[in-house]
């Protein structure tokens, strides 16, 4: 019998759980009730431990210098050449000199970093992100420049907690919620309580939402202000715990999303495969042991000028 999607997030959901280290005894006996009920609940949750075996064993591999039968120069570079190019102007569009000098506070490739704000708040940021902070007697106004960072509020009632992300303003009316900046969008996700959303668009009335914890509302100057949707905050939230969460998510994304943590470019040069689906959980420290286990479940080839450039391909 196949496995619903509904079973594979929830089987997703309890390996993030378990994996954080934070469940009691009562959230452990209630994963082993989840696991007797359906003999479907442990072959999802099994299939999820063996993705992670593979990405283990990756990773030793790439500890040891592997002996590799050299190929043509000019096939490596036919796919190279474009990649370094796109590459190049990566380098302007997602790192331009104005988003460093703006930002109070930043975080290299793989880095991140807890920022304690002068009014009690807690600013976590994700890896390559760029926050800018602007906290008084009389404001708490912030600016996502860049990346993703996830905000513990301290209450003050005289002096709202804001941050504004690209063309909308996120508003704390509780204690946490995540922002994210990806592919021209804003992701604002709530952890605990509420915000309200505001989106101002050129020539267009103004939207405003409210959502709650558990949900998350996507908005861009193209789309607007999309319908609230309902989240696993723990999979929002598991890059804190050093992980990366894919569901039924297209390849292409894949590696953009590996491109946060690692300092080089992983590109694919072909549309449709860029729509392959990925599924599994991941480690955030070891990008390359990641792409290095795509590869080989996607069966798939690479072309590479050392760590700093590579590109998939059939």
């Amino acid at each position: 019998m196949k496995i619903s999607a509904e079973i594979k997030a929830r089987a997703r959901d309890w390996w993030v759980r378990l994996d954080s280290g934070e469940l009691n005894a009562d959230e452990h006996a209630e994963f082993g009730r989840w696991l007797a009920a359906d003999p479907l609940h442990r072959q999802a949750y099994d299939q999820l431990r063996e993705l992670w075996g593979a990405l283990e064993a990756a990773a030793s591999r790439l500890t040891v210098p592997a002996i590799v039968k050299p190929k043509p120069v000019w096939r490596t570079w036919q796919w190279a050449l474009p990649a370094l190019a796109g590459g190049c102007l990566a380098l302007w569009l997602f790192n331009p000199l104005w988003i460093m000098l703006r930002a109070d506070f930043h975080t290299g490739f793989g880095e991140l970093r807890d920022i304690h704000l002068s009014d009690g708040s807690i600013a976590h940021l994700n890896s390559n992100s760029a926050l800018e902070v602007h906290i008084d007697g009389a404001r708490r106004q912030l600016t996502l420049l860049q990346g993703e960072a996830w905000f513990e509020v301290s209450p003050d009632k005289a002096r709202p907690f804001q941050v504004s992300a690209e063309h909308g303003k996120v508003t704390a009316l509780g204690t946490a919620f995540n922002a994210r900046l990806r592919d021209g969008k804003t992701e604002v996700s709530v952890t605990q309580h509420s915000v309200a959303v505001d989106l101002a668009q050129s020539g267009r009335e103004a939207r405003h939402t409210v959502i709650s914890e558990g949900q998350q509302v996507v908005y861009s100057s193209e789309s607007g202000l999309e319908q609230p949707q309902n989240i696993d905050t723990q999979t929002v939230t598991a890059w804190q715990r050093g992980k990366l969460v894919f569901e039924n998510r297209p390849l292409g994304e894949v590696l953009a999303e590996l491109n946060r943590y690692h300092r080089g470019y992983l590109l694919i040069n072909d549309a449709e495969l860029a729509q392959r689906r990925v599924n599994g959980v991941f480690r955030t420290d070891q990008p390359l042991a990641v792409l290095d286990t795509l590869e080989t479940s996607l069966k798939l080839h690479s072309s590479r000028i050392g760590d700093y450039l590579i590109v998939l391909h059939r």
